[in-house]
């Protein structure tokens, strides 16, 4: 180089004009290069295979807790429907049990009370009536 002005353009070299042993050493560096390209992509592949796989995991993952949650909540709803009917029912009880002539019929049916001067009496029920009111 030192004998070389600095203002002097580099020729491309030609295969032609080589000799053979430039020749195999042009060759000898073009395959470690080619070498080294398939070396750095192998790793490159390997990592991005690895990138791609656990991604994939943590989407499949995230996929079946999904699944699940959504599974609970359809679930947690059913047994709110049934807590919201349940106290609809309780409230309906509540201002039955605040009514006065409700207590009055249930005491009279369930515990057989009667007013003063009332007698109670039970008939026999008939067995068609006991088959009607399985239905």
């Amino acid at each position: 180089m030192s004998g070389t002005p600095p203002n002097r353009k580099v020729t491309p070299l030609k295969r032609e004009k080589m000799s053979d042993k430039e020749r195999e050493r042009l060759a000898m560096r073009e395959q470690r290069r080619k070498r080294g390209l398939r070396r750095r992509l192998i790793v490159i592949g390997i990592v991005a295979s690895m990138v791609v796989v656990f991604a994939g995991v943590g989407l499949i993952s995230q996929y079946g807790m999904i699944q699940a949650n959504n599974a609970e909540k359809i679930e947690l709803q059913e047994q709110l429907e049934e807590l919201e009917a349940n106290e609809n029912d309780l409230e309906r009880e509540i201002m039955n049990y605040n009514d006065e002539e409700y207590i009055t019929e249930v005491a009279r049916k369930d515990y057989y009370m009667s007013k003063p001067g009332e007698t109670l009496f039970q008939l026999p029920e008939d067995e068609d009536e006991d088959e009607g009111d399985d239905d």
